[in-house]
């Protein structure tokens, strides 16, 4: 949800620019770390939910995320407040990825942290 949040200020123009613009490209890593972090949970609370696209085995949580992700990052481009940008895109498909990797590697399928 704080994702989202955090999406919905920044559409509507609402986010601490002046702030922000102190660390040298916020917008970038914000990307990578809140998108990828979301893709973390994801795909724990979709419970490692699969599914099959093509024949290969493919996560439903991050899956959906990046299906939100694009479509977020498309939107900006009518919106007044926002610009599209295909370095914020690849930034958060990278965290996603990454993050979703982590996820699998720190909580193995048979680990009993899980």
């Amino acid at each position: 949800m704080l994702i989202f949040a955090i999406m919905l200020v920044a559409d509507f123009g609402k986010l601490p620019y002046a702030q922000l613009e102190k660390i040298p490209y916020y917008d970038i890593i914000g990307h990578f770390f809140l998108y990828g972090i979301a893709s973390f949970v994801c795909h724990r609370a979709t419970n490692r939910r699969m599914m099959m696209i093509f024949h290969l085995p493919i996560p439903f949580g991050p899956f959906l995320f990046t299906l939100v992700t694009i479509a977020e990052e498309v939107l900006q481009h009518i919106l007044p407040h926002r610009t599209f940008s295909l370095l914020d895109l690849g930034a958060s498909l990278i965290g996603i990825v990454l993050f979703y990797k982590i996820g699998e590697i720190w909580f193995p399928q048979n680990s009993s942290q899980y």
